[in-house]
């Protein structure tokens, strides 16, 4: 029924629009087709958009008074990302009488939330994302920002009905992180808080060095959050310094326990001071399709670990493994071969190089 409205109220807009508004109007529409055919991405100063612009403002400043020039504009300055502008359109249109959906409203005021949010404007994205809830009250995307600025400002408890709400609207991963995150955070302190979160607003740009910054801090401030420390870890490790990993890991462990993850990562950090960190990562990759049963996988990564590290023998011995247990007994005699070269006293690799050997033979022709 409010479709059907809606529909209503632009034919008649559509007939009510002055005549030389809607020849420009109708310019503009064509000129937005070449723009959308020409370009692979769409900015407000391209000039078949700054033409399409051009024109559809001529035809507002002609008939002020037509929802569909402003409805057009709208959509225009939406599509092109000049959202100030969109945010304007979309009020004349609907003060005129339009009606918009609660996503073409909501995309609007979340993206002047995230450019207040981007120049420390926290009161001003906050407004921002709170119009996007009122235009649209399902949007977990406009509370998780919320809860996010909450967090950087180091109130979890002002965050928490946010992440709570983004949980239940999107039981996305990370929405189930930060609400987990945020229920424990209350009893860390505002600046330990406000100092985690800017860690991994810090990871989320790609800006390892400043997130580990952050985290110490956070880590200073609690010294018994794991959180911080686990974040820590993985960031020493991106960085190929499986050293200071492993002092992250082994506290993430004391402080939140022996969890997959942190334990996984202990393995790899430890492994990586011994043998690099490409050849340990390959090594781990290996062992976790060994454990599913995909021994192709597993061989494959099982060679790209020796082929980082060609003195990596447990690497070897696993490879000659795979081989064997795939009946490919001639590569599995060699890579238990390159094992005991690097260590004659290892009694498994002799016997299992012997038996891959002896199975090799048996299968010749």
């Amino acid at each position: 029924m409010r479709w059907m409205l809606t529909a209503i109220l632009l034919l008649g807009a559509a007939l009510a629009i002055s005549p030389k508004a809607g020849d420009l109007l109708d310019q503009a529409r064509a000129v937005r087709e070449q723009a959308r055919s020409a370009y692979a991405h769409h900015y407000p100063d391209l000039p078949l958009w700054r033409k399409t612009i051009a024109l559809g403002e001529q035809a507002a400043a002609t008939d002020p008074e037509a929802p569909e020039v402003w409805r057009f504009l709208a959509e225009v300055y939406t599509e092109t990302g000049w959202w100030i502008r969109a945010a304007e359109a979309w009020r004349r249109y609907l003060d005129l009488g339009g009606a918009a959906t609660p996503e073409e409203l909501a995309e609007v005021y979340r993206n002047l939330g995230y450019l207040a949010y981007a120049r420390e404007a926290f009161d001003e994205a906050i407004e921002w994302y709170q119009k996007a809830i009122e235009a649209k009250p399902d949007d977990a995307e406009a509370e998780s920002w919320l809860g996010r600025i909450d967090l950087e400002l180091g109130d979890p408890k002002a965050a928490l009905p946010h992440w709570e709400r983004a949980a239940k609207i999107n039981p996305s991963p990370k929405n189930l992180y930060f609400l987990r995150q945020t229920r424990k955070m209350a009893r860390y302190g505002s600046e330990a808080v406000s100092s985690f979160y800017k860690g991994y607003a810090a990871y989320e740009k790609g800006d390892r060095m400043g997130a580990a910054i952050f985290f110490k801090r956070a880590l200073d401030l609690a010294p018994d959050w794991a959180e911080p420390a686990r974040w820590l870890g993985r960031i020493y490790l991106d960085l190929g310094e499986p050293e200071q990993a492993v002092a992250f890991w082994e506290r993430a462990i004391r402080l939140g326990g022996r969890t997959a993850e942190n334990v996984y990562f202990l393995k790899v950090s430890r492994e990586a001071v011994k043998v690099g960190l490409e050849a340990a990562r390959a090594f781990y990759r290996g062992i976790a399709a060994y454990e599913r049963g995909d021994l192709e996988a597993a061989a494959s990564a099982f060679g790209q670990a020796v082929a980082k590290n060609p003195d990596y023998a447990k690497a070897w011995k696993w490879l000659g493994r795979a081989y064997y247990e795939l009946g490919r007994f001639i590569e599995a005699a060699g890579a238990y071969k390159w094992a005991l070269d690097m260590d004659p006293d290892d009694g498994q690799a002799r016997y299992f190089y012997r038996l891959s050997k002896r199975a090799a033979e048996k299968s010749a022709p």
